[in-house]
């Protein structure tokens, strides 16, 4: 699992490459270079590189894993990255970073969590018993402001708790390890449905449990440079095409999709990942949405407040200005038309 975080990938995509027809043949594509994360977060590039999505755009896309926060931050600021799918928790630090970007589309939303304790420690039955516990989780997670949140909601200063960051080996193997001096775990399903299924750790709250209490959305965007949309914005529409023709073909075939994700694994060197396994990471996020709605800003910005009471972000980020839903709606206003005059086939 270290290997897939700290794995860089460059592809240089060439027209033709997807087995789908191509809708555009351009004779001078265009560039356009994109980061996206290097674990299973990636798979809306993934499939928009693969399945040729851009290709049908007319574009040519160079694509790159994020390396670190800050190597991401200088690309962009420099030119050196148009677009870049990230995580909710890397937008905020941008919003934060007052970093000229813009969110352009919606990538996948509703990410599973759960909250997750030894099977033999019974003392735990509410929010309000982790006082004085130690919590584990990875670094750099995104259930770190929804575990301060469901503690907010519980009435229980974050500060009343300790938090443990522990490796991803360590995560999957649960509550076997005594040694790790942890009481719970907060993390992605990706993560806990590993200890639970081997009985290692049980259940303390689940996702729909989670989703219910605090009404966590967890949306993560795609995002483009001020000057590219301000100096190309049909490059930006078409790029915004591409990316929701991807999301809807994860929706249509999912199985392959999950075919793909192996593929971009074992281009890693990793190869303990099979073909059920991505299948049901897959069906742990939603893409079934394009367009970064209000109640995403709410929750986003509920979780950058999540995010400063850890100390991670130093003052509250506002997303007010750093939406812009014009090339979403078209893509989508589009690739409904094309829809209904296929009979809903692609």
């Amino acid at each position: 699992m270290r290997r897939v975080k700290n794995a860089i990938v460059i592809w240089l995509i060439v027209l033709g490459l997807s087995p789908l027809p191509l809708t555009v043949k351009a004779e001078n594509p265009e560039l356009i270079r994109l980061a996206f994360p290097n674990g299973w977060e990636a798979l809306p590039a993934i499939v928009a590189v693969e399945r040729g999505f851009f290709s049908q755009e007319g574009i040519v896309a160079s694509g790159h894993t994020i390396t670190s926060t800050e190597a991401l931050f200088y690309s962009l600021t420099k030119g050196s990255t148009d677009f870049a799918f990230v995580p909710q928790r890397t937008l905020l630090a941008m919003v934060a970073a007052k970093l000229s970007v813009k969110v352009v589309a919606l990538g996948s939303w509703g990410q599973q969590m759960e909250l997750i304790r030894s099977p033999t420690d019974d003392s735990l039955i509410t929010m309000a018993d982790l006082k004085g516990k130690t919590i584990a989780l990875t670094k750099g997670s995104e259930a770190l402001p929804v575990l301060i949140r469901l503690l907010n909601r519980a009435k229980l200063p974050f500060s009343d708790t300790s938090i443990k960051f522990i490796s991803a080996d360590d995560m999957t193997k649960g509550f076997s390890q005594s040694n790790l001096g942890i009481d719970a775990i907060v993390e992605t399903k990706h993560f806990t449905s590993v200890p639970v299924t081997k009985g290692t750790a049980k259940i303390f709250l689940g996702n729909a449990e989670i989703v219910k209490s605090i009404g966590y959305i967890g949306a993560s965007p795609l995002v483009g440079r001020q000057s590219l949309i301000n100096d190309d914005p049909s490059l930006v529409q078409k790029t915004v095409s591409a990316w929701i023709k991807a999301l809807h073909y994860i929706q249509q075939d999912p199985d392959d999709a999950a075919r793909l994700l192996v593929i971009f694994f074992h281009r890693q060197g990793i190869r303990n990942i099979s073909f059920e396994l991505t299948k049901s990471w897959v069906n742990m996020a939603r893409y079934d949405r394009y367009l970064w709605e209000p109640s995403d800003t709410t929750d986003a910005e509920y979780n950058g407040w999540g995010l400063r009471e850890a100390g991670v972000l130093k003052e509250l980020p506002k997303l007010e200005g750093y939406i812009d839903n014009r090339f979403a709606k078209k893509a989508l206003a589009k690739l409904e038309n094309a829809s209904e005059k296929t009979g809903g086939r692609q």
